[in-house]
Protein backbone atom coordinates (compact mmCIF):
# COMPACT_ATOMS: atom_id res chain seq x y z
CA UNK A 1 0.00 0.00 0.00
CA UNK A 2 1.22 3.22 -1.43
CA UNK A 3 1.46 6.08 1.21
CA UNK A 4 -1.20 8.45 -0.67
CA UNK A 5 -3.77 5.13 -0.49
CA UNK A 6 -3.41 4.83 2.95
CA UNK A 7 -3.78 8.73 3.58
CA UNK A 8 -7.29 7.96 1.75
CA UNK A 9 -8.28 5.53 3.59
CA UNK A 10 -7.67 7.52 6.74
CA UNK A 11 -9.43 10.67 5.44
CA UNK A 12 -12.11 8.30 4.43
CA UNK A 13 -12.22 6.93 7.78
CA UNK A 14 -11.92 10.10 9.55
CA UNK A 15 -15.19 11.34 7.80
CA UNK A 16 -17.40 8.54 8.74
CA UNK A 17 -16.52 7.99 12.51
CA UNK A 18 -14.94 11.37 13.32
CA UNK A 19 -17.45 13.98 11.59
CA UNK A 20 -20.29 11.45 11.26
CA UNK A 21 -20.74 11.63 7.82
CA UNK A 22 -22.91 9.02 6.59
CA UNK A 23 -21.29 6.24 3.51
CA UNK A 24 -23.64 7.89 0.88
CA UNK A 25 -22.78 11.31 1.49
CA UNK A 26 -18.44 10.34 2.03
CA UNK A 27 -18.93 8.46 -1.46
CA UNK A 28 -20.46 11.39 -3.28
CA UNK A 29 -17.53 13.50 -1.73
CA UNK A 30 -14.79 11.27 -2.95
CA UNK A 31 -16.08 10.14 -6.49
CA UNK A 32 -16.67 6.87 -5.48
CA UNK A 33 -19.90 4.05 -5.22
CA UNK A 34 -21.17 3.63 -1.57
CA UNK A 35 -20.27 0.32 -1.62
CA UNK A 36 -16.62 0.64 -2.44
CA UNK A 37 -16.72 3.44 1.26
CA UNK A 38 -17.80 -0.17 2.55
CA UNK A 39 -15.23 -2.03 1.54
CA UNK A 40 -12.47 1.04 2.18
CA UNK A 41 -13.84 1.54 5.50
CA UNK A 42 -13.79 -2.14 6.12
CA UNK A 43 -9.68 -2.27 4.72
CA UNK A 44 -9.32 0.82 7.11
CA UNK A 45 -10.25 -1.50 10.36
CA UNK A 46 -8.00 -4.22 9.14
CA UNK A 47 -4.75 -2.33 8.24
CA UNK A 48 -4.91 -0.68 11.90
CA UNK A 49 -5.64 2.42 10.65
CA UNK A 50 -8.53 2.52 12.20
CA UNK A 51 -8.89 0.56 15.93
CA UNK A 52 -11.80 -0.46 17.53
CA UNK A 53 -12.15 -0.17 21.33
CA UNK A 54 -15.26 -0.75 22.85
CA UNK A 55 -15.92 0.31 26.60
CA UNK A 56 -17.86 -1.74 28.59
CA UNK A 57 -16.91 -0.20 32.09
CA UNK A 58 -19.70 2.62 32.50
CA UNK A 59 -20.67 1.88 35.94
CA UNK A 60 -17.15 1.42 37.38
CA UNK A 61 -16.39 4.93 35.42
CA UNK A 62 -19.10 6.77 36.91
CA UNK A 63 -18.07 5.66 40.38
CA UNK A 64 -14.38 6.75 40.22
CA UNK A 65 -15.58 9.87 39.20
CA UNK A 66 -17.89 9.99 42.19
CA UNK A 67 -14.73 9.34 44.13
CA UNK A 68 -12.87 11.93 42.63
CA UNK A 69 -15.16 15.05 43.38
CA UNK A 70 -15.60 13.43 46.88
CA UNK A 71 -11.94 13.41 47.41
CA UNK A 72 -10.44 16.50 45.79
CA UNK A 73 -11.71 20.00 45.37
CA UNK A 74 -13.08 19.76 41.61
CA UNK A 75 -15.57 21.61 39.61
CA UNK A 76 -15.44 18.74 37.11
CA UNK A 77 -14.22 15.37 36.51
CA UNK A 78 -14.09 13.20 33.27
CA UNK A 79 -12.35 9.46 33.39
CA UNK A 80 -11.97 7.74 29.75
CA UNK A 81 -11.81 4.20 29.62
CA UNK A 82 -9.35 3.15 28.00
CA UNK A 83 -7.32 0.12 26.58
CA UNK A 84 -3.97 -1.00 28.58
CA UNK A 85 -1.82 -1.83 25.62
CA UNK A 86 -2.16 1.06 23.04
CA UNK A 87 -0.22 4.30 24.46
CA UNK A 88 -1.31 6.30 20.96
CA UNK A 89 -5.28 4.70 21.24
CA UNK A 90 -5.35 5.89 25.02
CA UNK A 91 -4.37 9.47 24.44
CA UNK A 92 -6.76 9.96 21.23
CA UNK A 93 -9.52 8.29 23.34
CA UNK A 94 -9.04 10.94 26.36
CA UNK A 95 -8.65 13.93 24.33
CA UNK A 96 -11.75 13.67 22.42
CA UNK A 97 -13.27 13.15 25.40
CA UNK A 98 -11.29 16.22 26.52
CA UNK A 99 -12.87 17.75 23.62
CA UNK A 100 -16.35 17.61 24.63
CA UNK A 101 -15.87 17.88 28.17
CA UNK A 102 -13.83 21.76 27.63
CA UNK A 103 -17.34 23.09 25.62
CA UNK A 104 -18.87 22.90 29.00
CA UNK A 105 -16.67 25.05 30.57
CA UNK A 106 -15.76 27.69 28.05
CA UNK A 107 -18.51 30.66 28.08
CA UNK A 108 -18.95 33.73 25.30
CA UNK A 109 -16.38 36.52 25.88
CA UNK A 110 -13.88 33.97 27.83
CA UNK A 111 -10.16 34.41 27.58
CA UNK A 112 -8.64 31.39 27.38
CA UNK A 113 -5.00 30.63 28.53
CA UNK A 114 -3.45 27.51 26.43
CA UNK A 115 -0.47 25.21 27.32
CA UNK A 116 1.04 22.75 24.72
CA UNK A 117 1.79 18.88 23.69
CA UNK A 118 0.09 15.89 22.34
CA UNK A 119 -2.60 15.06 24.31
CA UNK A 120 -3.58 19.50 24.08
CA UNK A 121 -2.82 19.25 20.13
CA UNK A 122 -5.00 15.74 19.70
CA UNK A 123 -7.62 17.90 22.28
CA UNK A 124 -7.15 20.63 19.76
CA UNK A 125 -8.05 18.79 16.43
CA UNK A 126 -11.00 17.02 18.10
CA UNK A 127 -12.97 20.11 19.36
CA UNK A 128 -15.83 21.11 17.82
CA UNK A 129 -16.74 23.83 16.30
CA UNK A 130 -18.87 26.74 18.65
CA UNK A 131 -21.66 28.87 17.87
CA UNK A 132 -20.34 31.34 20.64
CA UNK A 133 -17.10 33.84 20.37
CA UNK A 134 -14.24 34.20 23.31
CA UNK A 135 -12.56 37.44 23.77
CA UNK A 136 -8.84 35.82 22.91
CA UNK A 137 -7.15 32.47 23.42
CA UNK A 138 -3.25 33.08 24.19
CA UNK A 139 -0.02 31.06 24.74
CA UNK A 140 0.68 30.61 28.11
CA UNK A 141 3.94 29.57 28.09
CA UNK A 142 6.64 29.59 25.52
CA UNK A 143 7.80 27.06 22.89
CA UNK A 144 9.90 24.07 22.85
CA UNK A 145 9.45 23.31 18.84
CA UNK A 146 12.32 22.55 16.71
CA UNK A 147 13.30 19.76 14.47
CA UNK A 148 13.31 16.82 16.69
CA UNK A 149 10.95 18.01 19.66
CA UNK A 150 7.01 19.37 18.95
CA UNK A 151 4.93 20.66 21.16
CA UNK A 152 2.38 21.85 19.07
CA UNK A 153 1.73 25.60 20.65
CA UNK A 154 0.98 27.32 16.78
CA UNK A 155 -1.48 24.78 16.11
CA UNK A 156 -2.99 24.64 19.47
CA UNK A 157 -3.85 28.48 19.72
CA UNK A 158 -4.37 28.02 15.95
CA UNK A 159 -7.05 25.27 16.19
CA UNK A 160 -9.09 26.84 18.85
CA UNK A 161 -8.96 30.32 17.81
CA UNK A 162 -10.73 29.45 15.16
CA UNK A 163 -13.21 26.89 16.40
CA UNK A 164 -13.95 29.00 19.18
CA UNK A 165 -14.11 32.37 16.58
CA UNK A 166 -11.62 34.24 19.18
CA UNK A 167 -11.72 37.96 18.48
CA UNK A 168 -8.00 37.78 19.17
CA UNK A 169 -5.27 35.12 19.35
CA UNK A 170 -1.38 35.66 20.60
CA UNK A 171 1.05 33.01 20.48
CA UNK A 172 4.44 33.66 22.89
CA UNK A 173 7.05 33.86 20.60
CA UNK A 174 10.40 33.12 22.67
CA UNK A 175 12.09 30.06 24.23
CA UNK A 176 10.13 28.69 26.97
CA UNK A 177 13.27 28.22 29.45
CA UNK A 178 16.15 30.20 28.97
CA UNK A 179 20.17 30.00 30.32
CA UNK A 180 19.88 32.48 33.01
CA UNK A 181 18.06 34.98 34.97
CA UNK A 182 19.54 38.01 33.02
CA UNK A 183 18.38 36.58 29.79
CA UNK A 184 14.73 35.84 31.06
CA UNK A 185 14.65 39.51 32.48
CA UNK A 186 15.75 41.12 29.18
CA UNK A 187 13.18 39.05 27.52
CA UNK A 188 10.45 40.45 30.20
CA UNK A 189 11.22 43.79 29.22
CA UNK A 190 10.39 43.52 25.36
CA UNK A 191 7.29 45.32 25.18
CA UNK A 192 6.09 42.89 22.84
CA UNK A 193 6.66 40.00 25.13
CA UNK A 194 5.73 41.59 28.43
CA UNK A 195 2.51 42.53 26.44
CA UNK A 196 1.90 38.74 25.47
CA UNK A 197 2.40 37.65 29.23
CA UNK A 198 0.23 40.65 30.75
CA UNK A 199 -2.32 39.09 28.22
CA UNK A 200 -1.83 35.65 29.73
CA UNK A 201 -2.12 36.50 32.88
CA UNK A 202 -5.29 38.15 32.29
CA UNK A 203 -7.07 34.54 30.68
CA UNK A 204 -9.99 33.72 33.18
CA UNK A 205 -9.48 29.72 31.82
CA UNK A 206 -7.10 27.94 31.72
CA UNK A 207 -5.97 24.56 29.48
CA UNK A 208 -2.64 23.19 30.70
CA UNK A 209 -0.53 20.70 30.79
CA UNK A 210 1.25 17.98 33.15
CA UNK A 211 5.04 16.58 32.58
CA UNK A 212 7.70 14.92 34.10
CA UNK A 213 11.09 16.00 35.60
CA UNK A 214 12.91 12.94 33.33
CA UNK A 215 14.77 12.64 30.03
CA UNK A 216 11.19 11.46 28.46
CA UNK A 217 9.79 15.43 29.00
CA UNK A 218 10.09 17.97 25.95
CA UNK A 219 12.07 20.38 28.17
CA UNK A 220 14.78 17.64 28.19
CA UNK A 221 14.58 16.42 24.63
CA UNK A 222 14.58 19.86 23.43
CA UNK A 223 17.59 20.89 25.00
CA UNK A 224 16.02 23.27 27.92
CA UNK A 225 16.60 20.87 30.72
CA UNK A 226 20.23 19.26 30.73
CA UNK A 227 21.55 16.33 33.31
CA UNK A 228 22.60 18.42 35.83
CA UNK A 229 18.91 19.92 35.85
CA UNK A 230 17.11 17.11 35.99
CA UNK A 231 19.66 16.73 39.26
CA UNK A 232 18.53 19.67 40.70
CA UNK A 233 15.20 19.38 40.10
CA UNK A 234 15.00 15.96 41.68
CA UNK A 235 17.41 16.89 44.88
CA UNK A 236 14.81 19.85 45.16
CA UNK A 237 11.94 17.28 45.69
CA UNK A 238 10.02 18.69 42.70
CA UNK A 239 7.23 16.02 41.35
CA UNK A 240 5.92 17.43 37.98
CA UNK A 241 5.62 20.53 36.37
CA UNK A 242 2.55 22.36 35.55
CA UNK A 243 3.03 24.46 32.01
CA UNK A 244 6.73 23.96 33.01
CA UNK A 245 6.74 25.37 36.48
CA UNK A 246 8.15 22.45 38.14
CA UNK A 247 6.72 21.87 41.87
CA UNK A 248 7.01 20.03 44.89
CA UNK A 249 5.27 18.13 47.32
CA UNK A 250 3.43 21.03 49.15
CA UNK A 251 2.43 22.23 45.50
CA UNK A 252 5.31 24.99 45.64
CA UNK A 253 8.04 25.73 43.22
CA UNK A 254 10.59 23.23 43.23
CA UNK A 255 13.80 25.20 42.33
CA UNK A 256 13.84 29.15 42.28
CA UNK A 257 16.34 29.39 39.85
CA UNK A 258 14.96 27.10 37.17
CA UNK A 259 11.66 29.02 37.42
CA UNK A 260 12.92 32.52 36.99
CA UNK A 261 14.16 31.41 33.95
CA UNK A 262 10.72 30.06 32.52
CA UNK A 263 8.63 32.28 30.41
CA UNK A 264 5.04 32.35 31.17
CA UNK A 265 2.48 31.96 33.75
CA UNK A 266 3.14 31.44 37.49
CA UNK A 267 2.02 28.41 39.46
CA UNK A 268 0.45 31.02 41.72
CA UNK A 269 -1.37 32.84 38.53
CA UNK A 270 -2.86 28.86 37.73
CA UNK A 271 -3.90 28.93 41.22
CA UNK A 272 -5.68 32.16 41.25
CA UNK A 273 -7.81 31.32 37.76
CA UNK A 274 -11.33 30.79 37.96
CA UNK A 275 -11.58 27.32 35.87
CA UNK A 276 -7.84 25.54 34.99
CA UNK A 277 -8.48 22.32 33.15
CA UNK A 278 -6.14 19.30 32.55
CA UNK A 279 -6.44 16.50 30.06
CA UNK A 280 -4.34 14.04 30.85
CA UNK A 281 -2.84 10.59 29.85
CA UNK A 282 0.13 8.34 31.18
CA UNK A 283 -0.18 6.34 34.17
CA UNK A 284 3.74 7.89 34.60
CA UNK A 285 1.96 11.04 35.65
CA UNK A 286 -0.26 9.44 38.57
CA UNK A 287 1.90 11.50 41.49
CA UNK A 288 2.16 14.80 39.97
CA UNK A 289 -1.12 15.10 39.02
CA UNK A 290 -2.17 13.58 42.44
CA UNK A 291 -0.17 16.72 44.08
CA UNK A 292 -1.72 19.03 41.65
CA UNK A 293 -4.97 17.86 42.55
CA UNK A 294 -4.59 18.52 46.38
CA UNK A 295 -3.16 21.90 46.13
CA UNK A 296 -5.69 23.38 44.03
CA UNK A 297 -3.21 23.78 40.55
CA UNK A 298 -6.19 21.48 38.39
CA UNK A 299 -9.98 21.83 39.07
CA UNK A 300 -11.32 20.46 36.20
CA UNK A 301 -10.21 17.33 35.26
CA UNK A 302 -10.20 14.81 31.90
CA UNK A 303 -8.07 11.58 32.33
CA UNK A 304 -7.68 8.20 31.09
CA UNK A 305 -8.88 5.23 33.65
CA UNK A 306 -5.58 3.85 34.26
CA UNK A 307 -4.11 7.18 36.08
CA UNK A 308 -7.53 7.48 37.54
CA UNK A 309 -6.86 4.56 39.85
CA UNK A 310 -3.01 5.13 40.19
CA UNK A 311 -4.24 8.37 42.17
CA UNK A 312 -7.12 6.71 43.42
CA UNK A 313 -4.63 4.36 45.16
CA UNK A 314 -2.42 7.21 45.87
CA UNK A 315 -5.38 9.23 47.96
CA UNK A 316 -5.98 5.86 49.64
CA UNK A 317 -9.91 5.31 48.39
Amino acid sequence: MTGSDRRTLAEIAHEYYSNGLTQAAIAEKFGISRPLVSRKLTEARDKGIVKIFIDDYEQEISAMEQQFLSIFNLKGIRIASVPTDDVALSVQITAQLGARYLSEFINDGDRLGLGWGWTLYEMSKAFKQQEFSVEMVCQLTGSVDNAHTRGYSNEIVGNFAKKLNAASAYTLPCPVMVDNVIISDTLRHDAKIRELLNRGSTCNKFLINIALPDKESCLYQAGYLDDTDLETLTNSGSVGSVNCRFFNEQGEVSDQDIDNRTMGISIEQIKNADCVLACITGKQKAEAVYIALKHGLINVLVIDSQTAEAILDLAGA
